[in-house]
């Protein structure tokens, strides 16, 4: 018997059982594909993952909840890459530099007379990013839960205000330039799991990520997954990956019968239930019920766009110089950012140590496709691969000759695969009083809760890592 179980293969249930192994609680943690964040494809080495590593540097909340585990982020690879990423559209190049004279210098040269406003709005963001930053690093939850912090809330009122009025201003310049407002949508597209609120208050802490900073890992994620479960297992929990849930059944305590590798068939329980929200076992423990909570019901996460990986391993003579790790490809300004116009490139590290003339590189190109049936199929997402080097054309004209690997199958297959890891891009309607976007880890069992991006959109990549403490609180503070 278990004190816990955590079903999921995201960075949020690793996080969530770690972090409840850590306070002394019994943890089982079945991540049915094991899938984790890198992939080895022939020789090549990708990141699944087209999402920015944020949240890493001093007094951010990643690295809060990672020190808090004990588990130590190599100072070097912290530290923030610079630029932290690029848009690039026809006619434009932007670096975004992690130092705001840099980055506004860099805005100012592609969009010259808007620079008084671009200057104007970064530093009202800056104001606004300020003050959600000290919200989040005292509320975690993000949402208010008690009256007190309601009323705490409310003194953060004067500043929401006068970002609000600042954002509705940008607004206006931003819809009197298509170019400098795609920018403004492929940033929110590379950065945030929530498609709507450009302008939001909480779109303020997107928007500094480049400020807050960007880390790259030369084994992405994949650094993250092996470090939880190394200290998930010295906690003395249970790591379980590969291994088939058949039945989830929910009584006084949990019940579930698994199936390992071999065929072998076991069964397990457990007092309580963290599942994560990308599982495709919450429909077990909803029974006839569509909605696991109250919360679900009002405001529903519905994910709308899943991503779509192709893997290419290049000569890297055929990159050009100064490209950044993440970048975020816009093939026309005039057509929604999510109809097949955004493609998010990440490329690894060059080989230094070889010459540009046999130098290798992997690049990965990720769109986000609609979830309809008819997007998914293995004919229709060939023709999204081709579609994809259709467009990198004009951005990238040597690219098609300098392929060194392209296994469209194994792109497909690893795409269908990994959604259960990756972050899927959410519709949220946000809280009516506090324009949050954030949801409850609760459910309407006392012995079931959640976990996942889906329930903090707001804090973007480091939803993973705040959502899976928070959802070991609620077990920790069951057990006063």
């Amino acid at each position: 018997m278990y004190d816990l179980m955590v079903i999921g293969d995201d960075l949020a249930s690793h996080v969530a059982a770690t972090y409840a192994s850590q306070k002394g609680i019994n943890t089982l943690l079945v991540a049915e594909s094991g899938l984790g964040g890198l992939h080895l494809i022939d020789d090549f080495v990708f990141n699944i993952d087209p999402a920015p590593i944020t949240g890493l540097g001093p007094d951010q909340p990643a690295l809060s909840i990672l020190s808090e585990l004990g588990i130590a982020v190599p100072e070097a690879q912290a530290a923030s890459i610079n630029p932290a990423f690029q848009v690039i559209l026809p006619g434009h190049r932007i670096d975004f530099y992690n130092n705001l004279s840099s980055l506004t210098a860099e805005l100012a040269r592609e969009f010259p007379d808007l620079d008084a406003d671009i200057t104007d709005f970064y530093n009202m963001l800056l104001d606004a990013s300020a003050t959600f930053q000290k919200w989040l690093s005292e509320h975690q939850q993000i949402q208010p839960q008690t009256l007190k912090e309601y009323y705490g809330y409310l003194k953060n009122f004067p500043d929401i205000i006068k970002y609000k009025f600042a954002a509705v201003k940008f607004d206006k310049v931003l819809s009197q330039d298509p170019c400098l407002e795609k920018v403004w949508e492929a940033q929110q597209a590379l950065l945030s799991g929530n498609i709507d609120d450009l302008l939001s208050f909480v779109s303020a802490f997107q928007y500094s990520t480049p400020l807050r900073g960007v880390s790259y890992f030369p084994q992405g994620k994949q650094f993250l997954f092996n470090a939880l479960v190394e200290k998930l297992e010295s906690n003395k929990g249970l790591y379980l990956s590969s291994h088939q849930i058949n039945t989830v059944i929910r009584n006084k305590n949990i019940d579930m019968e698994l199936k390992a590798p071999d065929g072998t068939i076991s069964k397990v329980s457990g007092r309580d239930l963290i599942i994560s929200t990308k599982s495709d076992k919450l429909s077990l423990l909803r029974g006839t019920h569509q909605y696991m909570n109250l919360s679900d019901w009002l405001r529903p996460a519905k994910a709308v766009y899943y991503p779509f990986t192709i893997f290419l391993g290049v000569a890297a003579k055929c990159l050009p110089e100064q490209l950044a790790r993440h970048i975020a490809v816009v093939t026309d300004v005039d057509k929604d950012i999510y109809d097949d116009n955004l493609i998010i490139l990440e490329t690894s590290p060059p080989e230094n140590d070889k010459d540009l003339t046999v130098a290798r590189t992997s690049l990965t190109a990720t769109v986000y496709l609609p979830d309809f049936e008819d997007n998914w199929t293995r004919d229709a997402l060939s023709r999204e691969a081709d579609s994809i080097l259709e467009r990198l054309e004009g951005f990238l004209p040597f690219l098609k000759d300098n392929i060194k690997l392209f296994n469209i199958d194994k792109a497909i297959d690893i795409s269908w695969e990994y959604r259960k890891v990756l972050t899927p891009k959410y519709k949220v309607r946000n809280a009516f009083f506090t324009s949050f976007a954030a949801k409850t880890h609760k459910t309407r069992f006392n012995n079931i809760f959640l976990t996942g991006s889906s329930l903090m959109t707001d804090a973007g990549f480091e939803a993973e890592i705040i959502s899976g403490k928070q959802s070991a609180l609620q077990i920790i503070n069951k057990r006063k």
